[in-house]
């Protein structure tokens, strides 16, 4: 995080990249990968060489902790002015498991220049989304919203099973040489009286 001690008032943006590996626009349409890049700032804005697409007060992201320990805290994206023809791509893409980055850039709120550099903030993949409708009675117009619940990385390690089977062929993969878990199968479905006397 750049040293903020020099400014007397600073603005903060959002940057949002969702890598999606089966993305497609309708239900005949074809799988393509893709990555998403919005922004809550009013300008296209450049990390890395990729551009972000502002969409301003559209986008919307839950607030953080700050801590020193990295914990598994989930974070909401919500996409404000979704119109209707969008709502196919969101339906027939395989959103679930998608990577997801936020990045967080500091501006100087009087010149608009950035300040340090760009800074992490979530690290994390799409856990589930859901889509609403706001519709408007006087004016007889309806808006969509998305919101995109995003798990942290460290939750989804917290979760992950490891392991192996205790059978030859795994043993085999790890150890080639390895004869220690072949008569594994032979002892399959037997009885033990373990502990009797002879």
């Amino acid at each position: 995080m750049p040293n903020l001690d020099a400014y007397t008032s600073v603005k903060t943006h959002l940057y949002v990249s969702i890598q999606i590996d089966e993305y497609r626009t309708g239900p005949l349409a074809s799988y393509t990968s893709t990555t998403l890049r919005f922004s809550d700032d009013n300008t296209n804005f450049t990390i890395d060489g990729d551009v972000y697409t502002p969409l301003g007060r559209l986008l919307g992201v839950t607030s953080s902790t700050s801590e020193l320990r990295s914990s598994g805290d989930t974070c909401t994206i919500s996409i404000g002015g979704v119109p209707n023809s969008a709502i196919s791509e969101i339906v027939y893409s395989k959103m679930k498991g998608a990577p997801v980055k936020i990045y967080r850039a500091y501006f100087n709120a009087n010149t608009g220049t950035q300040i340090g550099t760009t800074v992490g903030r979530f690290i994390g993949s799409i856990n589930n989304y859901s889509l609403a409708e706001e519709f408007d009675v006087e004016d007889r117009t309806s808006t969509n919203i998305i919101q995109i619940e995003c798990a942290s990385s460290v939750n989804s390690l917290e979760n992950k099973v490891a392991g192996r089977r205790t059978n030859p062929q795994s043993m085999q993969t790890y150890y080639s040489t390895d004869t220690s878990f072949d008569s594994v199968p032979t002892l399959k479905e037997k009885t033990f009286n373990f502990g009797a006397a002879e």
